[in-house]
């Protein structure tokens, strides 16, 4: 299976990356890419079912320590779209606002 990052989905890691620059220590943040690469190594292996549906197409799964949401979407039988990653501190308004 294909995994490709949205626009939206890189932008949001590297803001989520650089607040926890300023709270995580350097390995806390190496372990949240490392969570990053193995849920897309998960998906690329197929194992879209595995994780917790969102909405009627769109699942997700909590990395770094639970508090960054990542969302992905299943676009046909080879290719999944990650979607977004999201702070679940922040409102969850914005969820929806960042999806559009």
């Amino acid at each position: 299976m294909q995994v490709e990052f949205s626009e939206i989905a890189k932008q949001t890691l590297i803001e989520n990356v650089e607040f926890l620059k300023q709270v995580w220590t350097n390995r806390e943040i190496v372990i949240f890419l490392e969570d990053v690469k193995k849920i897309t190594n998960d998906l690329e292996d197929g194992k879209y079912q595995h994780f917790q549906k969102s909405t009627r197409n769109t699942r997700s799964v909590l990395i770094g320590k639970k508090h960054v949401r990542m969302f992905f979407r299943k676009e046909n039988e080879t290719k999944i779209i990650i979607l977004l990653f999201f702070d679940m501190r922040q409102d969850p308004q914005k969820i929806l606002d960042l999806l559009k």
